[in-house]
């Protein structure tokens, strides 16, 4: 007994002195890609390269169907492996959960599987473009039947009172227990667990860490002053002024629309200290768009991998998938044509298969860093949505990011002379 008092002492005053999430006990940060198991999908024509080259499939585990799912999911260092594993944990005795969508059925059965054995659960989803009348989520409506009456609430927000779109993703476990889980992403509870490509971030720390109750505060305030861009600025900032764990200095946690300046202003610094800076993005305009172009300027040395839809909505003047012509147009005048190193991920744009990683890799002298999160890299994302953004100079956080990176440069990307000619798919 005098043992574990003693570490208990030592435990408290540990966490009680720390500046770095590191610090904590406990203390766990496994990033995960999604990295699908796929088909090789065979063209039905004969299709060539700009450069001339022949091709006959897509890239394999870069083009996806629905049916990929299965085998994606199963390997137990996928990302819906490790969340069904925290859902139906026998220790997880509660569940707060916010996500622009949430369709997939394997974490709607896990979700049920847990809420009958008592677990509750308090989720906040994106309401639809009309906030004042939102979008009902069936799936999520139907964990309410699940368990006892009472141990689901499902809240809707975004789009009223100078807000954009629910846009966060976050699932906090047991949230304030002295070994809170925190999962951030850029996917959301859909296809973005399996075969969109993503990137997973489980963290297991104290209650008492600053990255812990913030985050309980931003899912708290969400859900009783969510309703305007104005209530969920005071109640927000009225729940982290009552925290009294210092901010973590290597994972800094920004929540827009109320930090979106100070995680621009973070990129900003970033970037102009950076020698080099490595890119992947499912949307990029406004501000962020606007400090490429002056790094590059400043010949800066920037890497960036977009989802292919850019690639054709330029080449074919019109919208494709969720990316916009007007988008890829400012993309290749103002940074592709003025020396960005680009390649593309050949996505399903048939099934809205996504490249949907939101993270900048940033290189320094001595050192680096990760910033990521839920948002897009555009102006909303910053000014309007609800989203989550992370800047990270954890070490072993960083190298994953470099490797992940490295395989999707140098083998899962393709260079834009290497891209099909003509607009095909399988």
């Amino acid at each position: 007994m005098k043992k574990i008092s003693v570490l208990m002492l030592l435990g408290l005053s540990l966490n009680s002195w720390a500046v770095k999430l590191s610090d904590y006990r406990p203390y766990k940060f496994e990033t995960l890609f999604t990295n699908p198991v796929c088909a090789t999908y065979s063209y039905d024509r004969p299709v060539v390269t700009e450069s001339g080259v022949n091709l006959s499939s897509k890239p394999q585990n870069v083009y996806c169907k629905p049916a990929d799912e299965a085998a994606s999911v199963a390997r137990k260092f996928a990302p819906q492996y490790r969340i069904v594993e925290w859902i139906t944990d026998s220790e997880t005795k509660e569940l707060y959960m916010a996500y622009l969508s949430f369709s997939s059925k394997n974490i709607v059965n896990a979700l049920c599987t847990a809420i009958k054995r008592g677990v509750k659960l308090s989720m906040v989803l994106d309401g639809g473009e009309d906030g004042t009348h939102p979008e009902v989520n069936k799936d999520a409506e139907s964990l309410k039947l699940c368990g006892a009456s009472g141990l689901v609430s499902v809240t809707y927000r975004g789009s009223v009172g100078g807000l954009g779109f629910a846009h966060n993703k976050i699932m906090i476990v047991n949230p304030g227990s002295p070994a809170t889980k925190i999962l951030f992403s850029s996917g959301n509870m859909t296809g973005g667990t399996s075969i969109n490509h993503e990137n997973w971030n489980f963290i297991t720390t104290s209650g008492e860490s600053y990255f812990a109750q913030a985050h309980k505060c931003v899912i708290e305030s969400m859900i009783s002053a969510g309703d305007t861009k104005t209530n969920f600025t005071k109640s927000l900032t009225a729940c982290r002024d009552k925290i009294k764990a210092t901010a973590e200095t290597d994972i800094q946690v920004f929540f827009s629309p109320v930090d979106g300046p100070k995680a621009l202003a973070k990129v900003t610094e970033a970037g102009r200290q950076a020698k080099l800076v490595e890119a992947m993005s499912h949307r990029f305009s406004g501000q962020l768009a606007d400090l490429f172009q002056k790094l590059l300027a400043e010949k800066k040395l920037i890497k960036f991998i977009l989802d292919d839809d850019i690639y054709w909505a330029y080449k074919r003047h019109q919208n494709v998938g969720r990316n916009t012509s007007m988008e890829a147009f400012k993309i290749y005048k103002d940074l592709i044509s003025q020396g960005m190193e680009t390649k593309f991920l050949q996505t399903n744009q048939n099934v809205y298969q996504l490249q949907h990683n939101k993270f900048m890799i940033f290189t320094f002298e001595k050192g680096g860093a990760v910033f990521n999160g839920a948002g897009n890299f555009t102006s909303a994302a910053f000014s309007k949505n609800f989203e989550n953004f992370y800047y990270i100079t954890i070490p072993e956080v960083v190298d994953a990011y470099h490797q992940q990176y490295n395989l999707y440069f140098d083998k899962m990307a393709t260079a834009p002379e290497d891209m099909p000619r003509d607009y095909v798919l399988p």
